[in-house]
This record gives C-alpha cells, sequence and structure tokens, in this order.
C-alpha cells in the first residue's frame, strides 16, 4: 500500500511539475538610447493651419540624449498657445516632457514604439494622458487622448520644406 502512494504521489508530482512553466530570464531591457535613436524621423519643422490659425511644432534633430522641440499656435494677431518640449533618456527610459506656456513640466513615460509611431502615457496626468505621434505619407499625426481614448484630439501636420 506504501508502495502504491508512494507511485501516486509521484505520478502527482511530476504532471504539476510538467504544468508549470520553469522561470525564465526576462527579456533584455530596451537600451533607451537605442530607442531615441529610432525617432530621427520626427526631426523637421511640421505645420498646421486650419481657419487662418497656424500650429507649428519644429523639432531639432537628435543630439546627445535628447530630441528638443517647441510649439507655436499663432494668428495675424497674436500667439495663442506656446509649449517647450522634449524627448529624452531619463536614467532607464525614455520619455516626453512638455512645458505648455513655458510653465511646469510634466513628463509622460514611453509606452509603445514602432517604426512608424510612438506613444507616450502618464495615468496621472489629468488631460492628455497620452501623446502619440505617427509618421504618414504627408506628415505627421499627433493624437493627445486619455488612456482609455477618450477626449481624443488629432494635430494633421504637413513637412514644411
Amino acid at each position: 500500500m506504501r508502495s502504491v502512494l508512494f507511485g501516486v504521489v509521484t505520478a502527482f508530482a511530476l504532471v504539476l511539475s510538467q504544468r508549470v512553466p520553469a522561470p525564465q530570464d526576462p527579456a533584455p531591457k530596451a537600451d533607451p538610447a537605442q530607442q531615441l535613436a529610432q525617432l530621427a524621423w520626427i526631426s523637421g519643422t511640421w505645420v498646421l493651419e486650419e481657419k487662418g490659425v497656424t500650429t507649428e511644432e519644429h523639432w531639432r534633430p537628435l543630439q546627445g540624449t535628447m530630441l528638443l522641440g517647441t510649439s507655436h499656435t499663432f494668428d495675424r494677431e497674436r500667439t495663442r498657445f506656446f509649449e517647450q518640449l522634449r524627448i529624452a533618456v531619463q536614467g532607464d527610459q525614455l520619455a516626453y516632457i512638455a512645458s505648455p506656456g513655458g510653465g511646469p513640466s510634466t513628463a509622460f513615460v514611453l509606452s509603445k514604439l514602432g517604426a512608424d509611431a510612438v506613444e507616450f502615457e502618464n495615468k496621472e496626468h489629468d488631460h492628455p494622458q497620452r501623446i502619440r505621434y505617427e509618421k504618414t505619407a504627408a506628415g505627421i499625426t499627433a493624437t493627445i487622448s486619455q488612456l482609455d481614448g477618450s477626449r481624443a484630439m488629432a494635430y494633421v501636420y504637413k513637412k514644411r520644406g
């Protein structure tokens, strides 16, 4: 009886050991400097003109560990909005840092990176919580939204020569 019980326990242990996968080494963490280099396509001057209002976003070429950008919205009479921007290596991650109107900075951490699109998120921010840039045939589209996709606003820019 003891040998039968021992055999059942051993067989059960063998079944369990086959059903539970062995721990694996975690995937290597992406190098934020290499991720930043993948965003070279965002460099340039991008223009959106709508109903007499112009928005320009200008991104300098990558230098060091940072892409520097500005956004300026204006009409014939005044500046309506401006923002200082940067995409930079911060510690072991990549972040999009915005300073609207010259005010305090808010950081959005890289959440997705593809050949033609990038997304940054900050779930603690009121709005937006997600910032997405996508390369298009004519330029780039910048979209801001909440994490669930609500309150989305897309800005379709064309490259200035």
